[in-house]
């Protein structure tokens, strides 16, 4: 639960520094408390809907959509009703896999990460010492990393405790999946939490910049080189699981990860990589290829595309 995580914080923070680190928690949990509000279950027009019209939990399969991430470090996600969850998820909503009816959870978390002293604190160590380590070794005056302190990983804990508190309520089946940074949410958390995640869909998950062309570049000045040690340190966290049920779709003209950059994942048992560069469409105007299973949210191509294959439904069917 939430609460604990603020127990492990005070007891990690010296007495000196409790008030400031009471002004963060206190801003986080109004934070969270907006964002609960539009968190909820929706049907497959994103209508929100009541738990309570859920009768039979035990048979029922939750898939918590995650969303991307595409507001910074410094505000709250737009988490709008309706632009979130693509048409290919909210496609499976009453859907039956082995006597198990899908429905789906719309998990708003995108709560405010890093300001505009810290990103400075990190950026000189980076951009004036050459420590590309900055975000994973400053630590901050309350006595916290900044690394705990930036959006993507405040969301773990956020939704980690959604979950709990569904499998209290009598949902047993949870089912991760999210797009861009919730892709890569996803995919963090079923790895660190099999007892109670059975498995996860990540699409085009990425969450620290573009990370195609920059990659071993010395002196690279993009935005992509404030990320990279955090982007190195999630590879590096989950290569080290033998196993991990995910599912994953990956487009080779995605600007962040394509499946080059993410063929790390082939060695880990379980892991499932559908590569759908060659699926026939084009991208939406103004849009990348990173866009192509959310936007447009109707009438889908990839929607389409996946529907042929059924790749999503063989997968759930394999775990239930």
């Amino acid at each position: 639960m939430f609460k604990y995580f603020l127990i492990l914080l005070f007891v990690a923070i010296p007495l000196n520094s409790y008030s400031k680190e009471s002004k963060f928690e206190k801003r986080l949990q109004k934070d969270i408390k907006k964002l609960s509000k539009i968190s909820g279950f929706i049907d497959n027009n994103s209508k929100s809907y009541s738990e309570d019209e859920i009768s039979d939990r035990q048979n029922t399969i939750v898939i918590i959509w995650n969303h991307g991430q595409r507001d910074g470090q410094k505000r709250i996600e737009r988490c709008k009703k309706g632009i979130n969850e693509p048409e290919v998820i909210a496609n499976l909503h009453n859907k039956e896999i082995n006597g198990l009816k899908i429905k789906i959870y719309r998990m708003c978390s995108g709560v405010r990460g890093l300001n505009q002293p810290q990103m400075d604190r990190a950026w000189n160590l980076i951009d004036k010492e050459g420590n590309q380590n900055g975000l994973l070794e400053i630590v901050d005056y309350d006595g916290m990393r900044l690394f705990d302190k930036i959006k993507q990983h405040l969301r773990r804990q956020i939704v980690i405790d959604k979950i709990d508190e569904l499998r209290e309520k009598g949902f047993p089946n949870i089912i991760m999946a999210g797009q861009s940074c919730g892709g890569f949410l996803s995919i963090f958390l079923t790895a660190h939490f099999p007892d109670k995640i059975k498995g996860s869909i990540a699409t085009n998950p990425a969450c620290y910049g573009e990370n195609v062309a920059p990659r071993n570049v010395e002196g690279d000045k993009s935005t992509y080189s404030e990320w990279k040690a955090l982007r190195d340190d999630w590879e590096q966290t989950i290569s080290q699981f033998a196993e991990i049920n995910s599912l994953a779709f990956i487009h080779d003209k995605d600007p962040y990860e394509n499946s080059e950059t993410l063929s790390f994942l082939n060695k880990i048992n379980k892991f499932q990589i559908v590569n759908y560069t060659d699926f026939g469409c084009n991208k939406m105007a103004g849009t990348s290829f990173h866009s192509a299973i959310v936007y447009p949210r109707e009438d889908n191509c990839f929607t389409k595309w996946e529907a042929k294959h059924n790749y999503i439904i063989n997968y759930l069917e394999e775990i239930f």
